[in-house]
């Protein structure tokens, strides 16, 4: 399955692509959700177990209007993947 996510100010790009995947169900089309950091805490609050945030963007927009997310929903698929 893929996840194709688009920058929330590419109406037109998400339409497009929208419209392009419509019959395919293996492929959804959605908007970045992400607004802003969501905390902003003044303090710090030892210990701090986390070893990243995990809301941050991993993958870069680079001047694109959206990326690809290839989601793999069982082991199989998975191994396969990471031999190729």
């Amino acid at each position: 399955m893929k996840l194709i996510v688009v920058d929330r100010s590419k109406m037109e790009t998400f339409r497009r692509l929208s419209d392009k995947f419509a019959d395919d169900l293996n492929v959804h089309v959605v908007w970045d959700r992400r607004r802003k950091q969501g905390r902003t805490r003044q303090e710090n609050h030892y210990p701090d177990r986390r070893i990243a945030d995990r809301r941050k963007l991993k993958k870069d927009w680079n001047g694109r209007d959206y990326f690809v997310i290839h989601v793999v929903e069982d082991k199989a698929a998975l191994l396969a993947l990471s031999r190729s």
